[in-house]
């Protein structure tokens, strides 16, 4: 099987994924990503650091040509040029990892995301449902709120009723207990509405979560129960 973080988009139906750490009984109801705007704009970033790079490198080489016998564009711009691609390649595939690996995934047990802090180095956090005291989807600074307006992209929060007290983290960066981050997703309006929804499922009937709906995001009202009507049959 495929490693679900190899996985380059998902789609329904979410129980052909499996995560580290689910369980048995555990049914995937949505996962996905941070938007891809938001790896495409540190790659721009990534990518502005490599021309500064070059551009001082080839400064450089001309404040002291003098120093070498050769041609100084003969020898030093071949250096030039590996310095400034080394980090722009290094530098892709460092921003791209991390965006590819780090996930956002609802279950019919809890909310969870699996956080890659270096390509090598995570750490998971997971909220039980059952825990969630209420929803918000907000979005965090002007650029976010550019992607809200245009792209439906936000911060998914819950919040906990657990303390409010500060736990360390394997990188021992501090995650605040009470409030629970799903960040810089899209449909992330959509996605807090069905989270109501299934909280409320929860708190009358929690037998029924076994069954639940998963949430298709692109598809609304009476297309998506079609939709899933159409694959109940084909899979029946």
């Amino acid at each position: 099987m495929t490693q679900i973080h190899q996985v380059s988009e998902f789609v329904f139906p979410y129980d052909a994924y499996r995560f580290p750490g689910q369980a048995t009984d555990e049914k995937i109801l949505y996962i996905t990503r941070e938007h891809k705007l938001f790896m495409w704009t540190r790659m721009f970033f990534v990518a502005l650091i490599a021309v500064a790079i070059f551009l001082t490198s080839w400064v450089f080489s001309l404040a002291f040509k003098n120093i070498f016998a050769v041609s100084s564009f003969a020898f030093l711009f071949p250096i030039t040029i590996a310095l400034a691609g080394g980090f722009a390649a290094i530098g892709f595939w460092w921003v791209y990892s991390l965006w590819q690996k780090s996930l956002a995934i609802l279950t019919n047990k809890r909310l969870t995301k699996i956080v890659y802090t270096t390509p090598f180095n995570r750490y998971n956090q997971s909220l039980p449902l059952e825990m969630v005291v209420d929803t918000s989807c907000n979005n965090q600074g002007f650029f976010e709120g550019i992607a809200h307006s245009t792209l439906q992209v936000g911060t998914l929060t819950a919040r906990s009723s657990a303390s409010s007290s500060g736990v360390a983290t394997e990188n021992n960066e501090r995650v605040n207990k009470k409030y629970f981050y799903l960040e810089n997703i899209r449909y992330c309006e959509d996605l807090q509405q069905y989270l109501n929804k299934i909280l409320s499922v929860l708190r009358q009937s929690p037998a029924q979560l076994e069954n639940f709906r998963p949430f298709i995001p692109y598809l609304k009202g009476e297309h998506r129960e079609k939709f899933i009507e159409e694959y109940q049959k084909k899979t029946e």
